[in-house]
């Protein structure tokens, strides 16, 4: 993220603080400190990124939005419906913009397949894996306590995907399971979703894959929709693809080089609260990070459990 507030257009890494100055510094900010509260009180900041362990994001967004702050916030934007709902609150009340930043969303390539997806029609069905390996047992990723699991940590990435091809519509939960781990957390957890529309889901996350595994495919009524290529971790290096095949049967690729969506993010956040987009600039509503922390707290409560 440091990288990507020095290479946007219009953004300046006026101070960041950790909980070691080395590591503020190491992000060549003007200011470095070791107080979160030198950042909210900072008059020259405009917008504050919070990218704290999953459990202090409430406070800190509310905190910052108190401040005065706008503020872009790490998935998950909060651990459940009604914690987005007292952060949606305090940006109302400060008439400060919050913004999850789930960066893959402003890739170019997402934005396609979700106008895309829109042409599908009634009944389609959306395959959305991400897995990883995660050996850190010492990170906070693994501890319940802090906002931990593979579904609070990788299920906003697949969870906003199937619902933004589904036009942010409610789904039911049909089925869920977990896989817990050793220290209480969810190391896997899978769960088929379905709508009154007859479109359905599968979905799955997990820490303990094997080898990294994203897919993202969308078919129905003749038509395939495809992100053959790290669909949720594109980083700028990466070329990656979109793939659609129409009713028709014609099949196009379309090709995507050198996309930093971070500085995709950075810019157009800035342009949006800065008033000076013309309402061209996007940033993610909180009504779909809500349907997000929503959708992910009913697979949760629907799983069955079984033990690593």
């Amino acid at each position: 993220m440091a990288p990507a507030v020095h290479q946007a257009r219009r953004a300046t890494l006026r101070i960041a603080a950790a909980r070691e100055l080395g590591r503020a510094e190491a992000l060549s900010p003007h200011k470095a400190t070791t107080d979160y509260e030198d950042v909210l009180a900072d008059d020259a900041v405009d917008v504050v990124y919070i990218s704290l362990s999953n459990e202090s994001h409430l406070a800190w967004c509310v905190k910052a939005l108190e401040a005065g702050k706008h503020v872009l916030c790490e998935k998950p934007l909060a651990l459940s419906a009604a914690q987005v709902d007292r952060i949606a609150e305090a940006a109302d009340r400060a008439g400060r913009t919050v913004s999850e930043a789930m960066w893959y969303r402003w890739h170019p390539r997402m934005r396609a397949a979700e106008r895309i997806a829109a042409s599908f029609g009634h009944g389609a069905h959306v395959d959305a894996t991400f897995a990883v390996h995660r050996a850190d047992h010492d990170n906070y990723r693994w501890d319940p306590a802090r906002g931990g699991g593979a579904l609070y940590d990788l299920g906003g990435y697949v969870l906003s995907a199937v619902l933004a091809v589904n036009g942010w519509q409610v789904p039911r939960v049909v089925s869920s399971s977990m896989t817990t781990g050793p220290t209480g957390i969810d190391t896997s957890t899978t769960a088929t979703l379905a709508w009154d529309n007859g479109a359905t889901a599968a979905i799955h996350v997990s820490f303990t894959a094997e080898r990294p595994r994203e897919v993202f495919d969308l078919r129905g009524a003749g038509e395939q929709l495809s992100l053959p290529d790290w669909p949720f971790s594109a980083v700028a290096r990466d070329t990656v693809h979109l793939v659609h095949r129409d009713a028709s049967g014609r099949e196009t690729v379309t090709e995507y080089s050198d996309v930093n969506s971070y500085r995709l993010m950075v810019d157009e956040f800035n342009r949006a609260v800065g008033g000076e987009s013309g309402g061209r600039d996007w940033t993610m509503p909180l009504a779909e990070s809500r349907a997000i922390a929503a959708l992910s707290e009913a697979v949760a409560r629907e799983a069955s459990f079984k033990e690593n």
